[in-house]
């Protein structure tokens, strides 16, 4: 079990808010951010909106529309959202498929009244996992967990919250166990967590080189700590 630090995840979260400020609600439709997820690739979160906003404006969000328009004019619809666009048209379609089996109502009224099932469902589409499927779940007031992503998991990590393994589904696992037990039932300020703590490992806990000088948060980072303790000089004490 990971050593826990004394600051609590909501005040590290305030911090991460007064750094930021306060993000903008997420789409919260469960269809509509499983195509987000899928419609773009490798790119950022700015460049995935505007594919989005396109694949919105131009074909519309619906699974029928969706499959009635053929695989290479998708593709050049989305085409601006990275890598492979004519194999990212096909996970549209797939998910479009799905969608219609499903029900999209359906998957509306279940992430709502029975998140456990939704979150099964979920995994069934083309590129979502645990993480993913907990994040819609999130988005859509349906989870009370952080559903946190890549990003937003290295910095749980960091902070102490979990292990860190070689595997993936692992390490996620312990970092939600291990910050369940601070997390409040206020769904508003769960999803504002997520979006705060992604941001931050986006752009300042990076993987390779975290800019540690300009986090608001190294006080209770045990990963921070951890290193400035190796950095000093043998015999020395901290703060000397």
């Amino acid at each position: 079990m990971a050593t826990r630090t004394r600051h609590h995840l909501k005040e590290r979260i305030a911090r991460l808010e007064q750094r930021y400020g306060r993000p903008v609600p997420p789409p919260a439709d469960p269809f509509e951010l499983v195509l987000l997820e899928n419609c773009a690739y490798l790119v950022d979160d700015k460049r995935r909106a505007t594919v989005f906003r396109r694949l919105k404006r131009t074909v519309g969000t619906r699974p029928d529309a969706i499959l009635r328009t053929p695989l290479p004019l998708l593709a050049d619809v989305i085409r601006d959202g990275g890598m492979l666009p004519q194999r990212r048209a096909e996970k549209l379609h797939t998910a479009a498929d799905l969608a219609l089996e499903v029900g999209v109502a359906t998957l509306r009224r279940l992430v709502k009244q029975s998140p456990a099932e939704a979150r099964k469902i979920l995994k069934r589409f083309p590129g979502i996992g645990d993480p993913g499927a907990d994040k819609i779940l999130l988005f859509c007031r349906g989870g009370l967990g952080l559903g946190p992503d890549s990003n937003a998991l290295r910095v749980l990590v960091r902070l102490g919250y979990g292990r860190e393994s070689s595997d993936y589904p692992a390490t996620y696992r312990s970092a939600v166990e291990a910050s369940a037990p601070e997390l409040p039932t206020d769904v508003s300020w769960l999803i504002r967590a997520h979006q705060l703590l992604r941001r931050h490992g986006q752009e300042v806990c990076k993987r390779a080189r975290p800019l540690c000088d300009r986090c608001p948060l190294t006080s209770g980072c045990r990963w921070y700590l951890a290193r400035a303790a190796q950095s000093r000089p043998a015999g020395s004490l901290p703060g000397a």
